[in-house]
């Protein structure tokens, strides 16, 4: 144990000084500050309207009231919505939320990654650092979740010290050098709190490093205890935003230092790179432009892939135990289903995404795109020639099946085991893609059998028939069942079909869809996804995710204004998802906090 003999007053005072807030270890907690991240207020600024360009939100109104109410909107909550679409509108102003939000998980093993290039829990294996610690949450940590940072940070601690290429990247200099571990907590420390060390911590850490904290004092134990000491810090383990430079009554302006942490955060989900540190030191992370320009860069980096497929993971609700983990096909009635096929699908859906975003694709492409990867296997249930495919995906072109709605992924997992789901199918569209909000289905409606009779002769016919109650009606007949049976040109196994296997009966995929407030005809699958693509609700309901994403809140009246400024740029000429992207760093939101006025949250 690298603690023991460590004075336990001196660990506490380390620990509490991570933060003005942070509790006492002892106490079992640590607070993450005085808000919420989902907790918002607003203010008097709009986000993408700074007419100065000089990165400060311009004044506004003194008195917002969209609802005719008499209260000024800004002070009913996070969320407005006059046009009842279940999407908030746009009320200028700024969220507050939470300064000090502890690192997520995913967060966690890359920041480790990239500070001293441990990836798993030993030497000799790729157990994820995160695998120890509590499941990712809001507020204060319970006495379990904060012992697992402890246990986790001595196994990163012990690891390193016995791993050279790890240990360089602590240890910058000969341990036998007289002011080697000064010189550590300087540089090392500059690198793990995303800022320079303050006076007050250096003094802490230079009284943790010392033979008598450690148990035979060698230089190794106290170079490990350091790190230790490091790794359990609250400013290591938060993304504290307290500069205190205020712009207003009412924000504060982000220092560069918690800027590059923003953007470093939000485009690769990591601590910033020796370049992104270098312009936060030089004060090169001031104005939008400046701004820009170094989120652009980032996005050309690998590392942003990693946070866009999580995006699209998110997008296509894939991730452990959901249905693209365990959903089957009926073997009697599909024999080319094997449980293998799962992979596959998944990694084809996260590169066709991929392809799209770092091809420079545009969000139109995610429904037009024909580019698939295949192997062996999957060519034949896409009508593709095997020939010299093996069992790794290979890029193919495939006429006919535009989009992301139309890949095997999506037609098999919104399926159901002997038969297809325009249910599931109809009701991803329409809630996930279109972003159409609709009421909670009433109790016991999805244990609604499937009717059979001599007069439903199609599977068309008795979804109709299954969901025609008045309740159910509603949202079916108008939304979820059109954009399902559409879909129906393809089986349970995404393989087209004219006729349905059981009966022979001709598929009909002809619907009107309620979109963007309209009753519109589709005939077939290419003609929805030419429609979906130019559909300004599913553009607006893909930046809202985006937002969100990339600020880590629910979607609030305050960000509409940036959706609804971004969404406006979405289906220009030319405009990338990766323009969409780093475009989010241009909210005047981005590189500011506000000041919590005391408005109930």
């Amino acid at each position: 144990m690298i603690t023991t003999g460590t004075p336990r007053l001196l660990m506490l005072a380390l620990l509490a000084s991570g933060c003005s807030t942070a509790k006492d270890p002892a106490d079992g907690e640590t607070d993450t500050g005085t808000q919420d991240s989902d907790s918002a207020e607003t203010s008097a600024d709009d986000p993408l309207a700074d007419a100065d360009m000089d990165g400060v939100p311009d004044a506004t109104d003194d008195f917002i009231d969209l609802d005719g109410n008499g209260v000024d909107d800004r002070e009913e909550g996070p969320v407005v919505d006059v046009n009842g679409d279940g999407h908030p509108d746009c009320v200028p102003g700024l969220v507050v939320t939470t300064q000090v939000p502890r690192l997520k998980n995913a967060e966690y093993d890359r920041t480790i990654r990239d500070l001293v290039g441990v990836t798993g829990l030993t030497a000799s294996n790729n157990v994820l650092p995160s695998s120890l610690l509590a499941t990712d949450q809001e507020g204060s940590l319970s006495d379990l979740g904060w012992s697992s940072y402890q246990t986790v940070g001595q196994m990163i601690a012990t690891q390193v010290m016995a791993d050279p290429d790890a240990r360089a990247k602590f240890l910058l200099c000969d341990l036998s050098a007289p002011s080697c571990l000064d010189d550590t907590i300087v540089e090392f420390g500059r690198r793990a709190f995303r800022r320079p060390v303050d006076p007050e911590h250096v003094a802490l850490f230079k009284a943790l490093a010392v033979p008598e904290n450690t148990p035979n004092g060698t230089p190794e134990e106290v170079a490990e205890l350091l790190l230790y000491g490091f790794l359990i810090s609250p400013t290591f383990l938060m993304r504290s935003e307290v500069d205190e430079t205020q712009a207003s009554d009412e924000h504060y302006v982000l220092s560069n230092y918690e800027v590059a942490s923003r953007l470093s955060y939000m485009l690769w989900g990591s601590m910033p790179d020796p370049e992104l540190s270098t312009k936060a030191n030089d004060g090169l992370l001031s104005t939008r432009e400046q701004i820009l320009a170094e989120a652009e860069r980032m996005l050309a980096d690998d590392k942003a892939r990693e946070v866009v497929a999580e995006f699209h993971r998110e997008y296509m609700h894939m991730g452990v135990n959901t249905r693209w983990d365990t959903f089957v096909k009926e073997p009697t009635r599909f024999p080319a289903y094997n449980d293998g096929l799962r992979s596959a699908f998944k990694a084809e859906t996260e590169m066709f995404f991929d392809s799209i975003v770092f091809g420079d694709g545009s969000f139109k492409d995610l429904f037009l795109s024909t580019t698939a990867y295949v192997n062996a296997e999957t060519a034949l249930l896409y009508g593709v020639d095997p020939a010299g495919l093996g069992t790794e995906l290979e890029q193919k072109d495939i006429p006919g099946r535009p989009g992301f709605l139309t890949r095997l992924g999506f037609l098999n997992v919104f399926s159901a085991a002997s038969r297809t789901s325009p249910i599931l199918r109809g009701a991803f569209i329409v809630k996930d893609v279109m972003g159409t909000v609709m009421g909670t289905p009433p109790p016991g409606a999805g244990n609604t059998p499937l009717p059979e009779s001599e007069e439903l002769t199609t599977n068309r016919q008795r979804v109709d028939a299954q969901t025609s109650d008045a309740v159910c009606a509603e949202c079916h007949h108008e939304f979820i069942n059109p954009a399902g049976f559409v879909m129906e040109a393809f089986d349970t196994m995404g393989v087209p079909q004219t006729v349905e296997a059981d009966n022979n009966a001709e598929i009909d995929t002809n619907v009107t869809i309620r979109l963007d407030g309209a009753l519109v005809p589709v005939a077939n699958p290419n003609e929805f996804m030419s429609i979906l693509a130019d559909s300004q609700g599913t553009q607006y309901y893909y930046v809202e995710k985006w937002v969100a994403s990339a600020f880590n809140r629910p979607a609030n009246s305050q960000d509409a204004c940036t959706v609804e400024a971004l969404t406006a740029k979405l289906s220009t000429e030319g405009y990338s998802v990766l323009d969409l992207i780093a475009d989010i760093t241009q909210a005047d939101s981005f590189n500011v906090r506000t000041v919590n006025a005391g408005v109930a949250q």
